[in-house]
């Protein structure tokens, strides 16, 4: 009796592990979908349970995201062919890029990757560096010869100008003019040590021309630099306060 006991089950459980692989096998495949927008207002009723769910993490992300690092002691802004905004945060990977390699004398901030248009005057905080820039871009090095140089500044100002440092051009009928690092007229055989994100250095932003280059990656985040240079220059002058210095202007 018992061995036909377990005969029995061992034929259920043939069985059962047949069904499960015909199952695995079998292939499904959407035959109609239905799609409906709806818009996201003030008032659609809020769900009381999400609410307090995310009550728990929210209250630790604002401890953090509202702690003050700096005081801007001007507004600060951004615009093109060249801003306030643009101007400081490329100075901040400029900065970056001089700790990763000395010789690095250039830096270019893509203008769409500053995600804010405004920040006013007064105390800064942490999360509205995040606002700023909220990509987790990592500060890369590359060397670029003058001839590449010339072709970046040509793509920069067939788009109205991006954030730079260390450098000037001007935006005559699409084209970049004038361009001098450190006041001096680039040289065509001459390579530049440029400090800008991994994403622009990889092609980004229709930057192919980069692609080819030597490159010194790093685990900087831009994000992270911006935040040294704010907490940094209000330590030494009491908040940051970046100017418009004619890097980039259009011809008269």
């Amino acid at each position: 009796m018992h061995t036909h006991k377990m005969k029995k089950i061992s034929l259920l459980f043939a069985l059962f592990t047949l069904v499960l692989s015909g199952c695995a096998d079998k292939k499904y495949a959407v035959k109609a979908y239905q799609a409906q927008l709806r818009t996201i207002s003030d008032t659609i009723q809020a769900d009381t349970r999400m609410s307090q769910f995310i009550s728990t993490y929210k209250g630790r992300l604002d401890s953090v995201m509202n702690q003050v690092i700096g005081t801007a002691l001007v507004p600060l802004s951004k615009a093109q062919p060249e801003s306030t905004m643009g101007n400081f945060a490329a100075d901040a990977q400029l900065e970056a890029g001089k700790k990763l390699d000395n010789m690095v004398v250039i830096s270019v901030v893509n203008y769409g990757g500053l995600r804010i248009p405004f920040l006013p005057a007064g105390s800064i905080t942490k999360g509205k560096i995040y606002e700023i820039m909220p990509f987790d871009n990592l500060v890369t090095v590359v060397d670029v010869p003058g001839t590449v140089l010339q072709t970046f500044c040509d793509h920069m100002a067939a788009r109205k100008g991006w954030p730079i440092s260390g450098f000037s051009y001007t935006i005559k009928n699409g084209k970049a003019t004038d361009i001098r690092v450190a006041g001096e007229a680039i040289r065509p055989n001459a390579v530049y040590k440029l400090a800008t994100s991994d994403y622009i250095a990889n092609g980004g932003d229709e930057c192919e021309f980069l692609t080819g280059l030597k490159k010194q990656a790093s685990a900087v985040l831009l994000r992270d630099a911006i935040m040294d240079k704010v907490m940094n220059d209000s330590k030494q002058h009491k908040g940051i306060e970046p100017k418009l210095e004619k890097r980039v202007y259009y011809a008269e």
